[in-house]
């Protein structure tokens, strides 16, 4: 959805929207109707309707916001950074973070996996140029290319979804995962 080319009134309908189904999806009580979003965000269902045609569009217009909100900082650090394994292993971090705190908003999305590659898709250029940093200083391995990052943060933004453990377990998860990014020793 570009509103760029949307009227104010629509722009404002729209982010009310917004705001209110990550509320209702925040609750996770089960009860989060599109009706009570448009209720919420004072609309009226119809409205709601012509921006967001289902839930699954939705969540994803909430995912989107939330993606450029708190994962896209992280993206431009990667993309300045030096290629180091710590930079992507913050940026992986982040993803299965948002993603597990945000689980009721993901049940609703249906394809977190799909979703989350086509939103670090328009990045691949600047983790073209992170892998090649991280690959002349020896950080990474020659066979990795930019287009595998999305794809690897996509499946672990899923894989986070089922990961029983805290924290400081994700933590160590992400990090043994990653790990296999580096070059080989020996």
């Amino acid at each position: 959805m570009d509103v760029r080319t949307m009227r104010a009134d629509a722009v404002a309908s729209v982010t009310r929207i917004l705001d209110a189904a990550r509320r209702v999806f925040q609750s996770g009580d089960g009860t989060g109707t599109l009706d009570k979003v448009a209720q919420e965000a004072g609309v009226g269902i119809a409205t709601l309707y012509r921006h967001f045609p289902n839930r699954q569009s939705l969540a994803a217009g909430v995912y989107q916001r939330l993606f450029d909100q708190e994962i896209e900082p992280y993206l431009l650090q990667v993309e300045a950074g030096d290629g180091s394994h710590a930079e992507l292993l913050a940026l992986a971090e982040r993803v299965v973070t948002v993603s597990r705190r945000e689980r009721a908003l993901i049940a609703s999305l249906g394809d977190l996996g799909g979703t989350t590659a086509e939103l670090l898709r328009p990045h691949i250029a600047g983790f073209e140029a992170f892998v090649a940093r991280g690959q002349a200083a020896g950080t990474l391995r020659p066979e990795l290319t930019g287009a595998d990052v999305p794809q690897l943060l996509a499946m672990l933004a899923a894989a986070g979804l089922v990961l029983d453990a805290d924290e400081a377990g994700r933590r160590r998860y992400l990090h043994l995962l990653l790990d296999g990014l580096r070059p080989q020793l020996g």
